[in-house]
Order: C-alpha cells, then structure tokens, then sequence
C-alpha cells in the first residue's frame, strides 16, 4: 500500500463493489468528458486515488465517481482508493465541495445540494459559505434559482442562457412577467447586461403602473357611498378598472327605479338641471 496524504493509507479495491454516492449533488455525468477521461486512463492509469466511505450498505465514493466509471469502461478490475468513515452530512459535503472545485456542477445541481444541506442537516447559510469558500450572498442567490420558472430552467440546464441572466430575470418576482422577458432575451439573443436593462425597465412601467392602481379600499368606500347616497331598491352598483380606465356602472330595475336613479345621481354630482320626459 501506498500513503495518500495526511497519512490515509491508500488501498486498491475491487471495482466492483463501489457504489456512487446517493448523495451526490451531480445528476449527470457528461458523456463526452467521460471518453477523454477513459483514454487518459487507459495511457496514463489512475494518477490520484478516488475517496471512499465505508457505510452498512458497502463502499460508496465520495470523490471521484468519474475516474470509477471511467475505470470501469477502460476494463479495469480495481481502482485506488482512500477509505474515510464519514457521516452521510459529510459525504454531501465533501461532494459538494469537490464538483465545486472543479466547476463540473450545473447552477441547479449546485443550488439542490445547498439547499439539502440547510434543510436536511440543519447548516446555516453562513456555515454552507465557509465550507465552499464562497459568500453567503453566493450561496443565497443560488437557492433562490430553484425557485425559477420551469421554462427558465429548462434554458439554463440547455445553455440558452446562463447563470446571470437567470439572476436578472429572478428579480422580476411575477413569474408571467418572467417569461415574456425571458421571451424577449431568447429573441434578442440579449447580453446579460441587456437583461438586466430589460428587467430594469419592466420593473420601472410595473411601479408606475401600480401608482396609478386604485386600492380595492377605495373603490369599496365609493361603492358604499353610492349605495347609500342613491337608496334605490335592487340597485346594482359596479366599479372596474384597469391600467387607462375606470369604469362605474349603475342599474336600476322596476317601475319608475331608473328615473330615480337618473335624478338622485344628477343631484349627487351636481348637476342640476332636470328635463321632463326622460
């Protein structure tokens, strides 16, 4: 046996007993990347032993679950291996940080295994930053993802758009709104700079939009004003409005309600004036 680091003794086990990791925070393995893995083996050997832990279920690999599968497509019998007794929490850990370092996580992957480690192990935000040797802003903004759009996924997980777009489009809050920005950046083939302009601008015409919203209040007091101002039987008052308009319908049904109501209204807004035969 060869001495790994730190004094781990490194061991070659039988390929076939390992397992990958059920924790691991990668959902797939690129194909292609895997093939130029398997020639450099096939050249070069295993030039780093691959991480172990050793559980109730048999050996499951905490690192290096390319270089196993890799092996095994090279026809290898058995590979390096340093065996760790670790904790489940942990194994996620040391998988998480590994696929980190070595930039081979998509942003969605990455933000699941974040967000397992906050909800399952009970790690605060800060403690998932210290551990990766990011901010905690980084780790935030990346769980924030998986509350994307599926659309929006979808573009990010097949290249359409990346990371910072998504993040643009993210602070737009309706997801309706979302999408048709999102349409906009696929049309445009936008920059993520002019993403977040778009996102910007649509933001800026929802605020002044909604300045000039009339709250439900409002329109509820006017209703009960006009109900009690016009006491006519039967009466139906209705208030609506939209971005350029509001509209406020009165109906009045039965004999002599509707001169009622034209007469009591004409008074109410001032207007005086009374022809006969109306």
């Amino acid at each position: 046996m060869r001495m790994a680091k730190q004094g781990a003794k490194i061991q070659q086990l039988p390929i076939d007993v390992l397992q990958p990791n059920p924790l691991h925070p990668r959902d797939n393995i690129d194909e292609g990347s895997l093939q130029e893995l398997k020639e450099s083996i096939a050249l070069q050997g295993i030039l780093e032993p691959i991480l172990v832990a050793s559980t109730p279920a048999g050996y499951q690999i905490i690192a290096g679950e390319r270089r196993w599968r890799a092996a095994k497509l090279v026809g290898l019998t058995t590979i390096p291996a340093v065996v760790r007794e670790v904790s489940p929490q942990q194994m996620l850990e040391m998988a998480l940080v590994e696929d980190i370092q070595q930039q081979r996580l998509n942003p969605l992957d990455r933000a699941k295994a974040f967000k397992r480690l906050h909800d399952e192990f009970d790690l605060s935000i800060k403690a998932i930053a210290q551990k990766i040797g990011k901010s905690s802003a980084y780790v935030i903004n990346s769980i924030r993802l998986l509350r994307l759009p599926d659309a929006l996924k979808d573009g990010l997980l097949s290249g359409l758009i990346s990371e910072g777009h998504a993040r643009a489009l993210m602070g737009l809050g309706n997801t309706k709104i979302i999408i048709e920005v999102y349409k906009q950046v696929l049309r445009e083939h936008a920059s993520v700079r002019r993403t977040e302009e778009l996102a910007r601008i649509t933001k800026r015409g929802e605020n002044e939009a909604q300045r000039d919203v009339i709250s439900y209040s409002h329109i509820e007091s006017l209703h009960n004003y006009l109900e009690k101002k016009l006491n006519i039987p039967g009466m139906m008052i209705k208030i609506d409005q939209t971005r350029s308009m509001l509209k406020i319908s009165l109906r009045a049904r039965g004999y002599g309600n509707k001169e009622k109501l034209f007469f009591r209204f004409s008074d109410l807004v001032g207007w005086s004036k009374r022809t006969k035969g109306v």
